[in-house]
C-alpha cells in the first residue's frame, strides 16, 4: 500500500486531533518548510474565526510535523480540510529534524482572497501548546498571529 507524508503546521499538530481525522496515521519527525511563512486568515466555522495557512516568504521557514498517512487518511483529511475549496492542497519538499529532503502533502488556503487576520482564541491555544511540546519556536507563532493586513 503506498504511504504519503503529509506536512502539518496548524491545529494538525494536535496529534489527538489527527487521530480522530485519520485513523491509520502515524507521526513522524520534525520538519521545516523554507521560503514561506505561517500566516492566518479565511474563517473556519469550527474554530469561529481565522485560521492558518503558508504564504511564501524568501528566506523565512515554517515548522511543522510530519504524518504517514495511507490514501484513505488522505482521502479524509481532504474532507476535514475542504480541498479543493477551503484549503488546496500542493506538494512541497520539506527537510525534516534529521536533514532529510522529503516531498510532503500540505495544505494551504487560497492566496487571492487571503487577509492576514488574527487568528481564532481557541485556535491559537492549540497551536501554542503544540508549538510548545514540540519545541518549537513559540515567538514565531506570536508574530505570524499578531500581523494583520491594514
Amino acid at each position: 500500500m503506498r504511504q504519503l507524508i503529509y506536512f502539518a503546521y496548524g491545529s494538525n499538530l494536535s496529534v489527538r486531533q489527527m487521530r480522530a481525522r485519520c485513523a491509520t496515521a502515524r507521526v513522524g519527525a520534525r520538519a521545516v518548510l523554507s521560503n514561506h511563512a505561517l500566516a492566518f486568515g479565511g474563517f473556519s466555522e469550527r474554530w469561529g474565526g481565522p485560521v492558518a495557512t503558508l504564504v511564501p516568504a524568501r528566506g523565512a521557514q515554517v515548522e511543522g510535523l510530519l504524518y504517514v498517512l495511507q490514501p484513505a487518511d488522505l482521502r479524509s483529511l481532504d474532507r476535514h480540510e475542504g480541498h479543493p475549496f477551503v484549503y488546496r492542497r500542493a506538494r512541497f519538499a520539506v527537510t525534516d529534524e534529521n536533514g532529510r529532503r522529503l516531498c510532503a502533502e500540505v495544505y494551504l488556503q487560497p492566496l487571492p482572497n487571503l487577509a492576514h487576520r488574527q487568528p481564532a482564541p481557541g485556535y491559537a491555544r492549540v497551536l501554542r501548546r503544540a508549538y510548545k511540546r514540540l519545541g518549537f519556536d513559540v515567538r514565531r507563532l506570536a508574530a505570524a498571529a499578531a500581523e494583520v493586513a491594514a
